[in-house]
């Protein structure tokens, strides 16, 4: 069981983790290259790079597939109260600028207790690779490292590449692309978001951020509330989230810094069994942290 951490503590604890158990695992014989597709987790993960289609700009749009074993799930970019986010490392690839990661909607898990994000049975995740040079092709080089879990929880990983073209491949699978990007979170706009607001206190426990949103119609109950930044040196911990009529309360925890949070940069996912919805920042740019009642 993986319980979730600040930042700062999941790299080195992870990296132990994995030079202890062997975990990253390259296909094929030892000195191999790493292909497009690779086993994991002694049979219970499959992962495979998948080609799509072409953006107007020389984009690369693929995918990463991921299937698991019956009972097995993964996690989330959040992973909630445990869990173990899945990490990217593209640095052995060439003519590759940038790569951005498209996140169909996750589902919540109850685990001993405790609360995870992920997807169970596998998950596609759309990639959308920006070459340096759209005229050539990208040689896509990835190390994937992720936690999979049933009753038990494993960190596991793999490295895969693949060359993609400037026109997709003959073998070109957009149909489960498109699908995973039809299984986004909904929009603010989508699920009828009015407003949203974020305070920030300081308590005798510790810094603490609340977020209200209200919506034009009545909350949805038993959504639970994911907070995130990309802010350097800011960790948004787990939130307790409560439904009134037609507003949702989410407090969580912070580690900060500086006293200034810029509420712009806060993302808020709500996870609901069947749903999810997508909220980027709060009504001001920046806050200085109140003191507490």
């Amino acid at each position: 069981m993986f319980h979730a951490a600040p930042p700062s503590l999941i790299l080195p604890a992870l990296v132990a983790a994995l030079l202890a158990g062997g975990a990253v695992l390259a296909p094929g014989d030892a000195g191999a290259a790493p292909a497009a597709r690779a086993d994991l987790a002694d049979g219970v993960a499959r992962v495979s790079l998948i080609d799509g289609w072409r953006t107007p700009e020389g984009g690369v749009v693929a995918a990463i597939a991921i299937k698991l074993a019956p009972g097995w799930h993964t996690y989330w970019r959040n992973p909630g109260d445990i869990g173990m986010p899945p990490s990217f490392d593209w640095s052995g690839s060439r003519n590759l600028a940038g790569v951005a990661i498209s996140w169909p909607k996750p589902k919540v898990f109850e685990t001993f207790g405790d609360r995870s994000i992920g997807y169970e049975g596998g998950v596609v995740l759309p990639i959308t690779l920006t070459p340096r040079d759209p005229s050539r092709p990208v040689d896509l080089a990835l190390d994937l490292v992720m936690g999979v879990c049933a009753e038990v929880c494993v960190p596991d990983g793999g490295s895969l590449a693949a060359t993609f073209g400037p026109e997709p491949r003959g073998d070109a699978e957009p149909a489960p692309i498109r699908a995973a990007f039809a299984d986004r979170p909904r929009t603010e706009k989508e699920a009828g978001v009015a407003s949203v607001t974020c305070d920030l206190a300081r308590r005798p426990e510790g810094l603490e951020v609340t977020a209200t949103v209200n919506f034009n119609r009545r909350a949805e109950p038993g959504q639970v509330a994911v907070i995130e930044s990309s802010q350097p040196g800011l960790w948004i911990g787990a939130s307790e989230t409560q439904t009134l009529e037609r507003s949702l309360v989410a407090r969580a925890p912070i580690e900060a810094g500086s006293g200034a949070i810029d509420r712009g940069d806060l993302r808020m996912t709500l996870v609901s069994a069947e749903d999810a919805i997508d909220i980027e920042g709060c009504d001001a740019s920046t806050q200085q942290l109140s003191a507490a009642r």
